[in-house]
Parts: structure tokens; sequence; C-alpha cells
């Protein structure tokens, strides 16, 4: 059964706001991802499943019975803008992170987007980032999130505040394309082309 769903961005409250779209889009929602699935994550308990997806969409599943629960909607446009390459979900399973080619339309550079899990609502925008983002992850206590950013290296994030504790820019010409956070949290691993 297919729904008519319209995209709205609930964008109050974030960083630049009034620069990204803020238009309806009337899209069909089939109820899964209709393109290519990027990047899947799981809370620590093993509760919720998020999918990233070319669609444009973050898809929450409960794991023990494989049910959508929610349908996560970043702000998007035509063309690639709003395709998401990354997603990362907290260990508690209250935060959703994604990113991917996202924010360029309006900025000019890439956004992450915190969406609340249980509701789908868009809590936060972290902006500025130079490259589009290949991979998230949080760390073990939740309390940072740190992005591969293509050519522009590895940041990154305290939360829930969104300010930059640290950046990597020596990747070269090369990309970033995954980081992840050793169980304790002291240390960050990172993978790129170089």
């Amino acid at each position: 059964h297919l729904s008519l769903v319209v995209a709205v961005g609930m964008l109050a409250g974030l960083a630049r706001a009034a620069d990204v779209p803020t238009a309806p889009q009337l899209r069909i929602d089939p109820g899964e991802h209709t393109a290519t699935i990027k990047r899947i994550a799981a809370d620590r308990a093993g509760r919720w499943l998020v999918t990233a997806s070319n669609d444009k969409t973050a898809r929450v599943w409960d794991l023990a019975d494989g049910r959508l629960v929610t349908t996560l909607r970043p702000p998007m446009g035509p063309g690639d803008e709003g395709k998401l390459n990354a997603v990362a979900i907290s260990p508690d399973g209250e935060t959703v992170a994604v990113a991917g080619w996202t924010g360029w339309d309006w900025d000019g550079s890439a956004s992450i987007y915190l969406f609340d899990r249980g509701s789908g609502r868009l809590r936060q925008r972290l902006v500025g980032l130079e490259d589009v983002v290949l991979h998230l992850t949080f760390s073990p206590d939740g309390r940072q999130l740190a992005a591969s950013v293509g050519v522009a290296g590895v940041r990154i994030f305290a939360l829930p505040e969104g300010r930059m504790l640290g950046a990597d820019r020596e990747y070269g010409e090369e990309d970033s394309h995954g980081v992840e956070f050793s169980p304790d949290g002291r240390r960050l691993v990172t993978t790129g082309w170089d």
C-alpha cells in the first residue's frame, strides 16, 4: 500500500535554518528504501537498526520483529542534495545522526543532521563540513560524534552542544572513508585511501 508523504523540514532553531528550503515536496513512500542502502547502524542494546540510503531517507527498524518504526527525512533538494552516505545511532538508541550530500545546495558545505529516534524530529544541524560525509560514529558514552569528511579528513564534535572538538585534515588528496572509537572511547581509528 503506497501512501503520499509530504516531506516538510522541521527546522526551527537550527543553524542557518533560514537558508534551508522549507517548501513541501511531494514524495511517494512505499514503506521501504527505493535506492541503494549506503550504511547501517545499531544501538548498543541491539534494539534499533537504522539504514541510510540514496533515496534521501534514513529508516529506523525494530530489530525484534523487523518492523519499520520511523522514516527520517533530512532536508533535500533536486539531484544529489539529501542523499545519505552515513548513519550512526547513539549507544542509548535515542539520537540518530545522518549525513552525506547534505546541505550543499544552500550552504555550499556539508551538514550532519541529528534526529530524535523516537519522534523522528530533527533536533540539530552541524554545518560547515568541507566535503561529503562518508561515515559517522558515536563514542561509547554518546557524548562525541566523529565524521569521515572525504578529502577534508575527520571531525569530532561534542554533544549535545555540537561544538567541534578536533579535526584531522592530513589525508592529502585521498578520502577518509571510515572512523570508529575504541571501546573505552580514548582512541579513534580511521581509514582512508592514503
